[in-house]
């Protein structure tokens, strides 16, 4: 009775700390950090006006953004779209105060597609931007920034 008891415990036991071991990869693995690095390229790209990073960054065939607008006559909120090209067109030259960024939350599903949370500061306005991103041909990119603004 006693070496069934103990053959009971040892598996109990090996079945306890088996389940508890984690196959999922870890927030540092090679998908999460290219996440981070396409979020960081699209942050310092817009702020030292780096074409070639925005172009790393954003999927210029297909992306877009989108934004909240007032209509000045009317004071009516619409959502403006713009494709991504267009976009990274207006940052041309490196901006002259200092813009902080901070990744706030990374969700990546099937190594496939990714949501970024991006909270960012400069001297005027403070943004939250959600950026969705698909992996193709190897690397992410951004397909989809959506954000609001704040002015300090």
């Amino acid at each position: 009775m006693n070496k069934v008891k103990l053959f009971s415990m040892t598996v109990a036991i090996f079945t306890f700390l088996l389940s508890t071991v984690s196959h999922a990869e870890s927030v540092t693995g090679k998908e999460y950090q290219a996440v981070v690095e396409t979020a960081y390229n699209y942050f310092n790209g817009a702020a030292n006006g780096d074409q070639a990073l925005l172009s790393k960054a954003f999927d210029l065939e297909f992306g877009h953004v989108k934004m909240i607008t007032v209509n000045k006559e009317t004071g009516k909120e619409t959502i403006k779209t713009v494709p991504l090209n267009e976009f990274a067109g207006y940052f041309k030259k490196a901006t002259k105060d200092t813009w902080v960024a901070n990744i706030l939350s990374v969700d990546i599903v099937d190594d496939k597609m990714a949501m970024v949370k991006l909270d960012f500061h400069t001297a005027k306005t403070h943004y939250i931007d959600y950026l969705v991103m698909y992996k193709r041909d190897n690397g992410w990119r951004i397909i989809n920034k959506t954000f609001i603004a704040k002015k300090k």
